[in-house]
């Protein structure tokens, strides 16, 4: 068995864990072969929590905070500020409290409201392409459950308290409703928590039980390496199917197509981390086996982005600037700037806002024509030794 201690059952990954309990362990034994799930996006996540908290503490905003994630992250401010009532409330900002279900461990709550009439824990999700859902959300009822548990040595709580659970997602492409809440009472609330807390000491007894689910597997950094993972999507093909040979034409049946189709996702999804997984080991000096890396497209971007509005907001509009939340690509600039008359000194300061950044690394047949990337191992071999 691996160590416990480090074994992963935080409020954060429940919808992994609560589903997949054998995952915790899995990850910790195989932690070494995984990839590294750090990001820019996680970067971005964290600088609109330091900004988010600072605002409610009435604190200097970090300087790496643009002026677009202010404007972004003020909802969510104006948000949790609505509940603070004339008399009787108390909010904690980005404070420790220990889960209800392992004393030894913490959990960071974004922001928790106590008031004469309810408490309210909210959560910041800075996120674009994922929607995240307040309703069954494990993560938001552990805190809860966790921060009443701490309340209570002090307060009572009788079993019809009103508690709310709210996701803040400002910048949602798919879900205009940048505020989500679940609403419940005190007793229904224990009643969910109970079977969270059930799952979690079965994760870290050791009694854990493989079972992928689309909630679980999305985020989930070991699905690369994961056959309880592939096998999902490969035992929902028929038979048929399932072979290298592909059938002659018309000998699937509908039905079996049908099925077929039904198994698109996962097998998409399955692919995708077995991409990344190799992708990760070739990053990690891994010999290449029929595959190599080369540096992948990249879009260019503003290096500047309140300079660039400024300086296209000479000769746009503000609907044309930002038909959605954020200011469109240099691109979508130039297309909406074709046919314009624009000076030598507009086209100078464009182009000076316009960066580039590294294309990510993307896998390829070893034969393609374009140069493999040096990884990691690579650079320090060619490194001059004195």
């Amino acid at each position: 068995m691996g160590n416990r201690s480090k074994i992963d059952v935080g409020a954060s990954s429940a919808h992994r864990w609560s589903r997949c309990t054998a995952s915790p362990q899995f990850i910790v034994d195989h932690s070494s072969e995984l990839p590294d799930d750090s990001s820019f996006y996680a970067d971005e996540g964290t600088q609109a929590h330091e900004a988010a908290a600072a605002m409610l503490r009435d604190q200097p905003v970090p300087q790496t905070a643009s002026q677009d994630m202010l404007v972004h992250v003020q909802k969510y401010v104006d948000h949790v500020q609505s509940h603070q009532d004339a008399v009787g409330w108390r909010i904690e900002v980005e404070k420790r409290v220990p889960l209800f279900y392992l004393s030894s461990r913490n959990g960071i709550v974004d922001a928790a409201t106590r008031t004469s009439y309810g408490l309210f824990i909210d959560d910041l999700k800075y996120g674009v392409g994922v929607s995240v859902d307040a309703v069954n959300n494990e993560q938001l009822a552990i805190y809860a459950e966790s921060k009443i548990r701490e309340w209570e040595q002090i307060i009572e709580f009788g079993d019809e308290f009103p508690v709310h659970l709210s996701i803040v997602q400002p910048r949602d492409r798919n879900n205009h409703e940048a505020v989500r809440t679940w609403s419940m009472t005190r007793r229904e609330l224990a009643m969910f928590t109970t079977v969270l807390g059930a799952k979690a000491r079965q994760a870290l007894g050791g009694a854990g039980v493989f079972q992928p689910h689309p909630k679980a597997c999305q985020f989930c950094p070991a699905k690369g390496i994961c056959s309880a993972y592939a096998t999902q999507g490969l035992v929902a093909l028929p038979e048929e199917a399932r072979i290298i040979t592909l059938p002659d034409p018309g000998v699937l049946t509908r039905a079996q197509r049908v099925q077929a189709l039904k198994a698109k996702k996962v097998l998409r999804d399955w692919l995708e981390a077995i991409e990344d997984q190799e992708v990760s080991e070739l990053m990690g000096g891994a010999e290449p086996a029929g595959f190599k890396l080369v540096e992948g497209k990249a879009n260019r971007q503003w290096s500047d982005m309140e300079a660039a509005t400024k300086l296209l907001s000479n000769h746009l509009t503000m609907d044309l600037l930002r038909p959605r939340a954020d200011l469109i690509s240099p691109a979508q600039a130039e297309k909406a700037l074709k046919g314009m008359e624009l000076s030598s000194r507009f086209s100078n300061k464009f182009d000076s806002l316009i960066t580039r950044p590294e294309g990510k690394p993307t896998l390829v047949p070893e034969d393609d024509s374009r140069p493999a990337i040096q990884t990691k191992i690579d650079k320090l071999e060619n490194l001059d030794v004195i």
